[in-house]
C-alpha cells in the first residue's frame, strides 16, 4: 500500500470524529488483542498534561536517544503531515514505511470492526499502527504522549512503568469535565500499578487528585518543588540555560535551545521521567547536555528564517487555550525585542476564543484573523467582533497564508509576526512559509 493510499483511508474516517464516540478503549484493546499486543512489548514513559506534552515528550526522546537507545515516539496532533505523529528518535517515519505498515495493520481493521460491528476512528488506527511499528522496527523505548484526556485515550491500553502529569488547565471541558480536579482525574487515569509517577502541576485541588490516583495504584510521586526542583531558569540567546536538582542528579547551566520559560519546567519533568526510566548512571551530564542540546519542537515559539534580514522575524506557536496563550505571550516579551506583535490568529470552535484574544491584547499588537482548513473553525467574522469588544485592532484575510502575507506586509523591521491559535493554522502557515502553499 502506497503512503497516499493510507493517508486517504485515514483522512476518510474524519480526524475529529473520535470526539463524537463514547469514551471507550473496547475497540482499540481488541485491535491490539488481534495484534498480539504490540503495546506490551516495550517499556513506555506516557506523557498527558493541558499544556506541554509534545515538548515533554520531545525532549524525554531526546534524551533517551543520548543514552545510545533506539526510541519510538508517539505525538499529536501533526502540523503539517501525518508521518510527524511517529518519530524514530525524533525522525519521523519514511512514507514508505508509513504505506507498508498500514497495510499489514488493515486486515486486523476490517476484522475487529467486523467483530465489533463497530467502526474505529482516525486515532485509534494511528495508536495501533504506531505499536505495531515500534514493535516490529523494534526499538528500545516509547514515549507515548495522550491525545485527549487520558483514561479513556487509546493511547492509555500502554503499561507505562513511568507516566508525565505536565500540569491541569481547563481545555476540552465538553469532554473532560468543568473544573481542575474532575480533569486532574481523567488525566490521572494514565498511571499503572506500581508506577512511578511525575507532575509539574501545583494547585492544590488538583494536585490532590493525582497524589490520591498515585496512592490507589501504589504509585511513587515526584512533584516539583520539594521534589524536583528548576534552581536557574533564565534567557540565553536561542534558547534557555537551566539548573535542574533531580533524582537523577544536579544538571548547572544546561543549555535548552527552546524559547519560553515554561520549557524550563517541561525540560525538568522529562528529565525526571527518563531519569525513573532508566538507570541513573546512564544519565551522565554529557548525555544530558547532548540530549537538552539537540531538541527540536516545532511550532513551540518557533522562528522561522526569512529571506531578507530586513523582514519582521516570524514565530510559530500552537498555543490553543488562554493558559498556553499566556505563556506564549510573556515568552515573547522575554525573549525577542519588539515595537508591535502582528499576530496570525485562527481559532476552533471549541476553544475559549475570548480568554485566548484577551490574552493577546497584553501586548502592543494588530491581529489578522483567518480560518484554517477544519470543519471546527471558529468563523472569522465572530472572532473580529470579539476582537473589536475587547479593543484589538483587527482584520480578516480569506486564508491563513493570506492572512501570514498580510501580516508580514504590514509588519516593520522591529515588529514580530506571530501565527498562533491552532495546530491547523501553525501546520498552513508552515507549509506556506516553507514554499508549498
Amino acid at each position: 500500500m502506497s503512503f497516499e493510499e493510507a493517508e486517504s483511508y485515514l483522512n476518510g474516517l474524519g480526524i475529529d470524529a473520535m470526539k463524537s464516540m463514547k469514551p471507550a478503549l473496547h475497540r482499540i484493546q481488541a485491535l491490539c488483542e488481534a495484534l498480539n499486543h504490540p503495546e506490551l512489548s516495550i517499556p513506555a514513559i506516557h506523557v498527558t498534561g493541558t499544556n506541554g506534552k509534545t515538548s515533554t515528550a520531545r525532549i524525554a526522546t531526546s534524551l533517551l536517544a543520548a543514552t545510545g537507545l533506539s526510541v519510538g515516539t508517539f505525538t499529536s496532533p501533526h502540523l503539517q503531515k501525518v508521518t510527524e505523529r511517529i518519530s524514530l528518535s525524533g525522525v519521523p517515519i519514511e512514507d514508505e514505511v508509513f504505506g507498508e505498515m498500514f497495510a499489514h495493520l488493515k486486515p486486523y481493521i476490517t476484522l475487529v470492526e467486523a467483530r465489533l460491528g463497530e467502526n474505529l476512528s482516525y486515532f485509534e488506527v494511528m495508536t495501533a499502527l504506531f505499536y505495531l511499528w515500534a514493535a516490529e522496527a523494534p526499538v528500545d523505548a516509547l514515549v507515548v504522549e495522550v491525545g485527549l484526556g487520558g483514561r479513556w485515550d487509546a493511547t492509555n491500553v500502554v503499561q507505562a512503568p513511568v507516566a508525565v502529569i505536565t500540569n491541569i488547565g481547563l481545555d476540552h471541558t465538553e469532554l473532560l469535565g468543568r473544573d481542575r480536579p474532575t480533569i486532574a482525574g481523567e488525566k490521572a487515569g494514565i498511571i499503572k500499578p506500581g508506577a512511578m509517577v511525575v507532575t509539574g502541576e501545583r494547585s492544590p485541588d488538583a494536585l490532590e487528585v493525582i497524589e490520591r490516583e498515585a496512592e490507589a495504584f501504589e504509585a511513587s510521586l515526584i512533584r516539583l518543588d520539594p521534589d524536583l526542583q528548576i534552581l536557574e531558569n533564565k534567557v540565553a540567546f536561542g534558547g534557555r540555560y537551566l539548573t535542574l536538582k533531580t533524582s537523577p542528579g544536579l544538571f548547572e547551566g544546561v543549555f535548552l535551545p527552546l524559547h519560553g520559560a515554561h520549557q524550563g519546567m517541561n525540560a525538568a519533568l522529562a528529565l525526571e521521567a527518563v531519569g525513573a526510566f532508566i538507570p541513573a548512571h546512564d544519565l551522565a551530564e554529557e548525555v544530558v547536555v547532548q540530549g537538552f542540546a539537540e531538541v527540536t519542537v516545532p511550532g513551540r515559539l518557533e522562528t522561522v528564517k526569512q529571506a531578507s534580514a530586513s523582514s519582521a522575524p516570524v514565530i510559530l506557536d500552537v498555543a490553543h487555550n488562554p493558559e498556553g496563550v499566556s505563556a506564549m505571550v510573556t515568552s515573547l516579551i522575554e525573549a525577542f525585542a519588539f515595537e508591535k506583535i502582528f499576530f496570525v490568529v485562527g481559532i476552533l470552535a471549541d476553544k475559549d476564543h475570548v480568554g485566548i484574544l484577551t490574552e493577546l491584547a497584553r501586548v502592543p499588537s494588530e491581529i489578522v484573523l483567518a480560518e484554517p482548513v477544519s470543519a471546527r473553525a471558529r468563523s472569522k467574522e465572530e472572532l473580529a467582533a470579539v476582537a473589536q469588544e475587547i479593543g484589538l485592532e483587527a482584520q480578516v484575510a480569506s486564508s491563513v497564508p493570506a492572512a501570514v502575507v498580510s501580516a508580514m506586509q504590514s509588519a516593520g523591521p522591529g515588529d514580530l509576526v506571530c501565527v498562533t491559535g491552532s495546530h491547523y493554522v501553525v501546520g498552513e502557515a508552515r507549509t506556506h512559509l516553507a514554499g508549498g502553499g
